[in-house]
This record gives C-alpha cells, structure tokens and sequence, in this order.
C-alpha cells in the first residue's frame, strides 16, 4: 500500500508495525509461565544427536536421558538410520504444586540419511547412563571411494 504514496524523491521509512507488536508482547509474556509453555510447544521431543566420521567408521551419539535400552529401537534401511522409541511420563499422585514441567515426554522419531554405505552386519550399539552410541562401519567400497585432492 506504501508504494502507492508517492514520495517526491525522498525515501519514506514504513514502520514495522507487526515486528514492533510481536516484540512488545515477547517482552511482556517473557519469564512467566506461560510463556515458557508457549515456546515449549512448538518444539517436538526428540533427542540430540552427534554424528562423526572416520575413514572406517561412522559413529552417532544421541541423548536419551531417562530412557532405557527396551524404549530404544534402531533400524537402518536404504542407507537410513533410524532411532525411535518413548519416553513415558511417570504420574503420581502427590499434594505437590508443580511450579513448572519443562522435560519432554513421549514418542520420539529421528531418521538419519548416512552419507556412505555401512556393513550392516558389523553395526553395533551401546547404551551407558541415558547415551545411546552407535558405531557404522564403511562397507569396502566406500573406503575405496574416498579421493583425495591435493589443494595448490
């Protein structure tokens, strides 16, 4: 609609009228409750994950605090690592007032494309004190397919 108004030459600010609202109600929600829980539910529960590589290997780290090795399922198909499982949220019943709940619960789902190809029959997985590692061997041909270039 601004470009419509003709400036006679000189530059017409147009105030962010919207970005300026959305800041004014941040501030004013910030640190309440409510807020928090605003924040927490457009975030999905799924774990973090590290993922590095070797000439041999490919090696995924991922939190899963409060988790044991039954709630964890890994699969790996077409090149794809998947890690799935739930954590359950633990109600009981208590004359307690809950001030704030910020841990996450439920299903969970993380699917991860390998950028080489593994022996799928050397994977292996091990679970320590909520850390889940997963260690992928590079099948032969992928070892051989690492070229490299010499930088002038």
């Amino acid at each position: 609609m601004f470009d419509l108004i003709p400036s006679r030459g000189r530059k017409v600010e147009v105030p962010d009228v919207f970005g300026e609202m959305e800041d004014m109600f941040q501030r004013m929600w910030k640190g309440s409750m409510l807020h928090d829980l605003m924040l927490e539910s457009e975030r999905n529960w799924a774990p973090r994950l590290d993922v590095s590589e070797t000439d041999t290997a490919i090696e995924v780290i991922a939190d899963l605090p409060g988790l044991e090795k039954k709630d964890i399922d890994i699969s790996l198909e077409n090149s794809v690592l998947v890690i799935k499982g739930e954590r359950k949220e633990e109600h009981k019943e208590t004359d307690k007032h809950v001030h704030r709940m910020e841990r996450r619960y439920g299903s969970f789902y993380r699917a991860l494309r390998l950028p080489t190809e593994v022996k799928s029959d050397k994977i292996e997985a091990s679970f320590k004190n909520g850390e889940l590692k997963i260690t992928l061997p590079k099948s032969e041909e992928a070892k051989k397919n690492i070229t490299r270039i010499e930088v002038h």
